[in-house]
């Protein structure tokens, strides 16, 4: 059963170095533990760190709740796609078309390191003339020019779940509908996420469960950098654009309920 933390919490911060699994996370300056991540530490023998270090015993069991959940107060989403049933445009770039090939086909990619060991991903343009070289980050919250890290390992490629290609061509379908794309913002919720990859059909899979994968998802198209250096064709001047990430996950809301009981 996983753990959450009461309304005594007085905010010491001693748990979230403790939690070997980072479910221990900040939310406007409140503490929570996100159930999904939450393994109750069974292999620790000495139970869960959060609570035997906490000096006023805050962590507690989660009480699974009965009936549906309801959340008030849901920040506005942009419009939600599929509005004939059927299908909807996308931007289909070369760059597009190779991030959901990188997150479709991860470690089987003819993958290299640079002269600083992070793994890179290179695609040829107009034979050889030009090239597409993706990275990626360890975090999405850093920018790429304050030393952010970067995976070394291809055996990180791992993590990814393929249905963050979904995502991916998900965002690029949002992107079409802006004027300005490369500096607006869409927002989605988990509801519009859920229905578009078919959880919502999932009835084995908890609310918490759900939640937690979605979060995931919706991180792992952030984490890919593109270099993009584009030849001359014809009257059209060839391009560079130095490093940036596919996809700037501005911010994730957290949605609360306070334990009445």
């Amino acid at each position: 059963m996983p753990y959450t933390i009461s309304s005594d919490c007085y905010k010491c911060g001693t748990c979230l170095p403790e939690c070997p699994t980072g479910a221990i996370q900040i939310e406007e300056e409140e503490y929570w533990v996100e159930p999904g991540l939450c393994n109750n530490c069974e292999d620790s023998p000495g139970g869960p760190p959060c609570v035997t270090k906490c000096p006023i015993d805050s962590p507690v069991p989660l009480q699974p709740k009965k009936g549906r959940y309801k959340v008030d107060n849901r920040i506005a989403t942009s419009f939600s796609l599929f509005s004939n049933g059927l299908n909807n445009p996308y931007a289909s770039s070369m760059v597009i078309w190779e991030g959901c090939n990188l997150l479709a086909q991860r470690e089987s990619l003819p993958w290299q390191t640079d002269s600083n060991d992070r793994l890179y991903y290179e695609q040829q343009v107009k034979q050889g003339r030009g090239s597409m070289t993706f990275r990626l980050t360890k975090k999405i919250d850093t920018e790429l020019a304050n030393n952010a890290e970067y995976e070394t390992d291809i055996s990180a490629l791992e993590k990814f779940n393929i249905r963050a290609a979904c995502l991916h061509l998900i965002y690029a379908a949002y992107s079409t509908n802006l004027d300005k794309p490369w500096e607006e913002e869409f927002v989605i919720d988990d509801r519009q996420i859920e229905k578009y990859l078919g959880l919502d059909k999932r009835k084995d899979l908890t609310k918490a469960v759900k939640l937690t994968l979605i979060k995931t998802l919706a991180q792992q198209p952030c984490k890919i950098t593109a270099t993009i250096n584009w030849p001359q064709q014809g009257k059209v001047q060839g391009f560079a654009v130095e490093e940036d990430r596919l996809w700037h996950l501005v911010k994730i809301k957290h949605h609360f309920q306070t334990d009445e009981h």
